[in-house]
C-alpha cells in the first residue's frame, strides 16, 4: 500500500484539531450556563435570607412589646385596688410580682386619680387646724 500523502495527514489533523476545539468550545458553553444558572439562584436565597431576617427583627420588636404591662388590663389591677386589695394581694391573686402590679397601677389613669385624691385628702386633713 502506498503512504498517505502528505496533504491528507494534515488535512485529517486539522479536522481532529477542529473536533477537539468545537468540543472544548461546547464544554466551555455548558460549564458557563451552569455556573451562571448557579450564580442567579445562589443570589436569589441571598435575598431572600435578608427578607426573611427583616421579617424575625420585625416580630422580635413585636415579641418585646408584649412583655411589659398592658394598659387595658391596668384597669382591672386598679379597681382591685380601689376596693381596697393590697398590691401583694393583687399579685398573689393574678400570679404576677409586687412590682408587676405597681407597672399596671403606674398605667391606669383610675389609680392615678384615686392617689391624687389619696394625697389631696391627706394633704387637707393636715393643713386644717385641729
Amino acid at each position: 500500500m502506498a503512504a498517505p500523502r502528505k496533504s491528507a495527514t494534515k488535512t485529517a489533523a486539522r479536522e481532529k484539531a477542529r473536533a477537539a476545539a468545537a468540543a472544548r468550545a461546547e464544554r466551555e458553553r455548558a460549564v458557563l450556563a451552569a455556573s451562571e444558572s448557579f450564580f442567579t439562584k445562589t443570589l436569589g436565597t441571598e435575598d431572600e435570607k435578608e427578607q426573611l431576617r427583616e421579617k424575625i427583627a420585625q416580630l422580635q420588636s413585636q415579641l418585646d412589646a408584649l412583655d411589659g404591662p398592658r394598659a387595658d388590663a391596668a384597669e382591672d389591677v386598679a379597681t382591685m385596688k380601689n376596693l381596697g386589695l393590697s398590691n401583694k394581694e393583687i399579685a398573689e391573686l393574678l400570679e404576677l410580682s409586687t412590682a408587676r402590679v405597681g407597672q399596671y397601677l403606674k398605667l391606669s389613669p383610675v389609680a392615678a386619680e384615686s392617689q391624687e385624691r389619696s394625697q389631696t385628702a391627706g394633704g387637707a386633713e393636715s393643713i386644717v387646724p385641729a
